[in-house]
């Protein structure tokens, strides 16, 4: 493994401990099934990591490319965000090919 792989799964760890460990006693929350509001709610230093793991879940590179985690920070947190903030109820996962459809623009 590089460090980039090294680091981001350091990072997205946290996020996920940080985010279990606050929501442990309401119910289980994963990114898997956050909704648009609990993305909101999150320590802004987690939401990347989340982010980073919603454009990136499922998804097969050719030849070991990889999104960037600075181009995720600081373009499609805030994109998340504003989308997230015009539809708070629905679940995270669905709001993904969005986000990717402005990314490309």
């Amino acid at each position: 493994m590089n460090r980039f792989t090294l680091s981001t799964v350091g990072i997205f760890a946290s996020a996920l401990l940080a985010t279990a460990g606050v929501n442990a006693v309401a119910k289980e929350v994963t990114p898997k099934n956050m909704s648009c509001q609990e993305f909101i709610d999150l320590n802004p230093q987690t939401m990347a990591p989340v982010a980073f793991w919603m454009l990136n879940k499922d998804v097969d590179f050719k030849g070991g490319d990889y999104v960037d985690f600075n181009e995720t920070e600081t373009t499609a947190v805030p994109l998340t965000l504003e989308i997230c903030k015009k539809n708070p109820h629905s679940p995270l996962k669905d709001i993904k090919d969005t986000v990717k459809n402005e990314l490309k623009k």
